[in-house]
């Protein structure tokens, strides 16, 4: 594969993130998925204020090979993984579990023994593969529409071990 560059997201890649963001939606979701609760979720893309808000707030790193964007991550500063999305020609390739890892890590910096997130059906045997717990299946309304997602944790080692484990 290609290499595979990270960096911090800003304002300028407003339209890149929100694009990928409808575009997997839109082909890999709709697997799990009706056509109405697809065009219901990926409309979120259109929530300008709210990409801001994530881009400025949250630890948020895209993954791009050649230039083009090819996955995104976000976590915030309560260890909440709020999004993580990936290229539907660059699924399986390890991406994902990279931005995973960098999410984690950032968590453990920021002293956290645990991330948490509401994930799809879809991305479900991505994160119990990767060791997460569902704490409970969830009927969400979205733009009118009820989606069914999962409320997962993941146990990141105790506050004790991340700190000693911080050289900065």
């Amino acid at each position: 594969m290609t290499k595979v560059t990270y960096s911090l997201a800003n304002l300028s890649n407003l339209e890149e993130i929100t694009s990928l963001f409808r575009d997997t939606i839109q082909t890999v979701n709709i697997k799990d998925y009706s056509l109405q609760e697809i065009e219901a979720w990926s409309l979120g893309a259109d929530n300008t204020a709210n990409w801001i808000r994530r881009i400025k707030t949250h630890h948020f790193v895209l993954a791009k090979i050649e230039n083009k964007l090819v996955g995104m991550a976000s976590v915030d500063d309560k260890g909440y993984l709020d999004v993580i999305y990936i290229h539907y020609l660059y699924q399986g390739m390890g991406v994902a579990t990279s931005l995973l890892d960098q999410m984690i890590e950032r968590s453990k910096f920021l002293g956290h023994t645990q991330i948490t997130s509401d994930i799809s059906i879809t991305a479900k045997p991505f994160f119990i593969d990767k060791g997460f717990q569902i704490i409970e299946p969830q009927l969400v309304l979205c733009r009118g529409v009820v989606l069914r997602n999962y409320n997962v944790r993941l146990h990141i080692g105790d506050a004790s071990d991340n700190n000693s484990n911080n050289n900065n």
